[in-house]
C-alpha cells in the first residue's frame, strides 16, 4: 500500500438522490474521507457534480475539471464510492480509464472494490462499466412502458398540466379534474387571442409568462388530447376548450 498518495474525490448526486440514505453528498464525502484515512492518503481536492444526473461526463462540469486536472499530475489517484457516479455507459468508462492510464493516473471505486493498479482491477472495471450501462438502459425501458401504459389508459404522462389536478383513490392518482381557477386562465388565452388580444396583455392580466402563454396555447391536452411518441389520442381528462379553438390559434 502507496502511504501519502495524493488523492481526488469526485462525488455526483442529483437532487432525488440527495434524499436517500447513502447517496446523499454529505454520506458519499464521509465514506470517502474515511477509506482515505484508513488508507493513509491525502485528498488534494473534493470534486462535486451537485443536482446532476446526467449519462454522459460531457454533462457534468465538475468530472471534466478532475479529468482535466488529471493532465496536470495534480494527484496521482481518483477515488470515488460507486461506480455509477462516474459512468453511466462503457464507452464513457473505458475511454476515460485508457486516458488515465496513459497519464499515469489510478481510478479505485471503494464499494466494486476496483483498483485500476492491478490486472484483476482492469477486469473488473470493464465488466462493471457494462452491467452500469445495462442498468441504465433496463431502468430508461422500464419507464417508457410505464409512460406506454399510461398512454394507453388515456392518463396524463407527467404527474399534471397547468389547468388540471389530480384525482386520486386511496392515495394513487387515478385520473385528473379540472382546477377551476388555473382554467379560467387557460380559458382566458385562447379566447382572448382569437379575439385579436395581445399576448403581453393576456399574459400580464393572469400573471403568466409568455413562455407560460406559449406553452398553454401550444398544448393540445387542453382539446382533450395526449401525446406519446408523435402518437395522439383522446385522453380521459375533460377538454377546457374546443378542437376547433385550439387549431384556429395553431395558424
Amino acid at each position: 500500500m502507496q502511504i501519502n498518495k495524493k488523492v481526488a474525490l469526485y462525488i455526483r448526486v442529483s437532487s432525488e438522490e440527495q434524499k436517500k440514505e447513502g447517496l446523499s453528498l454529505d454520506a458519499q464525502k464521509n465514506k470517502l474521507i474515511s477509506y482515505c484515512n484508513l488508507k493513509e492518503w491525502s485528498v488534494y481536492k473534493i470534486y462535486l457534480d451537485e443536482g446532476i444526473s446526467a449519462g454522459s461526463i460531457k454533462k457534468r462540469p465538475q468530472f471534466k475539471q478532475i479529468l482535466s486536472d488529471s493532465k496536470k499530475k495534480l494527484f496521482s489517484t481518483i477515488v470515488i464510492t460507486k461506480f455509477d457516479r462516474a459512468f453511466r455507459n462503457t464507452a464513457d468508462a473505458v475511454n476515460t480509464f485508457n486516458d488515465l492510464k496513459n497519464i499515469g493516473i489510478d481510478f479505485v471505486s471503494i464499494s466494486e472494490d476496483i483498483d485500476t493498479t492491478t490486472a484483476t482491477g482492469h477486469f473488473f472495471f470493464i465488466i462493471i462499466s457494462a452491467l452500469a450501462e445495462l442498468e441504465r438502459k433496463m431502468t430508461s425501458e422500464r419507464n417508457k412502458a410505464i409512460m406506454e401504459d399510461k398512454f394507453n389508459k388515456g392518463m396524463f404522462l407527467s404527474r399534471s398540466h397547468y389547468g388540471y389536478k389530480p384525482l386520486k383513490k386511496e392515495g394513487k392518482i387515478v385520473g385528473f379534474k379540472i382546477h377551476q381557477k388555473e382554467a379560467e386562465v387557460v380559458l382566458d388565452c385562447f379566447k382572448s387571442s382569437e379575439n385579436g388580444e395581445s399576448y403581453l396583455t393576456i399574459c400580464k392580466r393572469n400573471k403568466i409568462k409568455p413562455q407560460q402563454y406559449y406553452n398553454i396555447i401550444k398544448n393540445k391536452v387542453y382539446c382533450g388530447y395526449i401525446t406519446f411518441e408523435g402518437i395522439e389520442k383522446r385522453g380521459l381528462h375533460k377538454p377546457i376548450i374546443s378542437e376547433e379553438l385550439f387549431n384556429k390559434l395553431q395558424n
